[in-house]
């Protein structure tokens, strides 16, 4: 039958938590506090908690962190890859999208200055029909 292994104090850190009133952890922080629980934390589930911290519950029967042993297995790094991957897609969605717009505006300012043209053609030919008309019956 095996023995369990007593946690050695490198293998551990005090913590000092806040809880709901399901155990859920709501806020935590390295220094003593009124309104704080004085906890250990494992030192493999660090990263864990500090990714995921509101996932962990607090068992006041046993006065120990429940790990809920279902969390995502991705680690900052990678989160801050996905991030950044997101964040220079979107940056160039927004220059494109501007860039479309400024397209757009010249284009409106074209066709605004297009039809003014015709507009001053279409008079032109008016008035010289007129004035041709008026040469004819004279």
């Amino acid at each position: 039958m095996l023995q369990e292994q007593p946690f050695r104090k490198d293998d551990y850190m005090f913590i000092y938590i806040k809880y709901d009133e399901d155990g859920f952890i709501t806020a935590y922080q390295n220094i003593e506090a009124d309104g704080f629980t004085k906890v250990f934390i494992l030192d493999s589930w660090i990263t864990q908690f500090a990714q995921h911290s509101d996932k962990f519950r607090y068992d006041t029967d046993k006065k120990v962190i429940l790990n809920p042993g279902n969390l995502p297995n991705v680690s900052l790094e990678e989160l801050n890859t996905k991030y950044s991957s997101v964040l220079e897609t979107s940056q160039q969605a927004v220059q494109s999208a501007t860039a479309l717009a400024q397209q757009q505006t010249v284009s409106a300012t074209g066709i605004a200055q297009l039809q003014t043209s015709i507009g001053q053609l279409q008079k032109s030919i008016t008035e010289l029909a007129l004035s041709q008309s008026e040469k004819g019956t004279k």
